[in-house]
């Protein structure tokens, strides 16, 4: 075990590095308030492992121990999979919306405007020729869009359960590392950015989400629960990896 302090304080961050066998990982570990360990693994990043404030290092040790292969083969699988391109903020360019690529038609205009039809997304602000003006258009519609279509989908995805599932609440806020969270009190949180997903992927993420009203853990009963509501959901987790 290697351990690289990065940041002091009471939310302190270290780099870990773990050997097993000739392979070796390297983990962020984060201290922060919590009450539970949770493990991050995403594309092209170090994987995050955040701590409550106090949590020994030997059990943060036998932790990652036993995580040592899961975080090797999700990275390995992370690494093949193929992402869509980014938005493209520019005249001619495209953005990602339910599953496919949309066009955009930009143009001028005192006010601040965003429209969707069959075919195009339209985005009327005052200086268009800027990405970062049009990108910060296309988030606030992407949120708009987010906060009316997530509560639909959540009632759907909530009376596939052989008993109705239904959370306390539903919001929607971007996040950085994942796509959905529930909170102990039963609220679902959803990334914004979820939108970009096809309505199969984003149903997933709502399944996965009302789960863990049942079942806190990723355990046997977690996934088996996960199943029966939503049969095909390790290939829509493969194809949320790949479209967004």
């Amino acid at each position: 075990m290697c351990v690289d302090r990065q940041r002091g304080g009471r939310t302190s961050e270290y780099l870990f590095e773990l050997k097993q066998r000739c392979t070796a990982i390297h983990v962020r570990v984060l201290r922060r308030r919590r009450k539970s360990l949770g493990l991050y693994v995403e594309k092209d990043v170090l994987p995050e492992l955040r701590v409550p404030i106090n949590c020994a290092w030997r059990d943060i040790h036998s932790f990652l121990g036993s995580k040592f292969d899961w975080i090797v083969a999700a990275q390995s699988e992370l690494a093949s999979r193929t992402t869509a391109p980014p938005n493209i903020y520019t005249p001619g360019g495209e953005i990602s919306y339910l599953g496919r690529r949309v066009p955009l038609v930009l143009a001028k205009s005192r006010f601040n405007v965003v429209e969707a039809d069959h075919s195009s997304i339209y985005v009327s602000c005052t200086n268009p020729a800027r990405p970062e003006a049009v990108e910060k258009q296309i988030i606030h519609w992407y949120r708009r869009q987010a906060e009316t279509l997530f509560p639909l989908r959540v009632q759907v995805v909530a009376g596939r359960f052989s008993v109705r599932n239904d959370p306390s609440g539903v919001r929607v806020r971007k996040m950085k590392s994942r796509w959905g969270s529930c909170s102990s009190g039963g609220e679902v949180c959803l990334n914004l950015l979820l939108i970009k997903a096809g309505l199969a992927q984003i149903d997933f993420v709502i399944a996965h989400e009302l789960c863990h009203l049942r079942h806190f853990a990723h355990n046997a009963k977690f996934y088996a629960l996960l199943s029966e509501v939503m049969p095909d959901w390790k290939e829509q987790e493969v194809l949320l990896g790949q479209k967004v």
